[in-house]
C-alpha cells in the first residue's frame, strides 16, 4: 500500500462561536513562531470558506484563524 502527502494541506480543528459572531480554525505549531511566521499572512480555505489569521498561543503552541459568521473576510488575490 502507498500513501501520498497532500500538498498545501494541514490538519485543523474547527469551532463556531455564535456569541462573538465568528468561526475558528486552530492547529498545532510545534516550532512556535518559526511555524507561525510562515503562515500568518496567508488565507486558509476550509470547506469553501476563507479564514484569516487571528493569533497564536505561545504557551500551547497553536495558531488560530477566523472568519465572521456573516459573510467572508475581505481578501485580495496577489497577482
Amino acid at each position: 500500500m502507498k500513501a501520498t502527502i497532500v500538498p498545501n494541506e494541514i490538519e485543523v480543528r474547527h469551532s463556531v462561536r455564535p456569541d462573538v459572531g465568528r468561526e475558528f480554525l486552530t492547529f498545532d505549531v510545534p516550532n512556535g513562531w518559526d511555524d507561525v511566521k510562515k503562515i500568518c499572512k496567508k488565507v486558509l480555505l476550509f470547506d469553501g470558506r476563507k479564514f484569516t489569521f487571528s493569533g497564536w498561543n505561545s504557551d500551547g503552541n497553536y495558531c488560530c484563524f477566523f472568519r465572521p459568521l456573516a459573510g467572508e473576510p475581505q481578501t485580495a488575490k496577489i497577482l
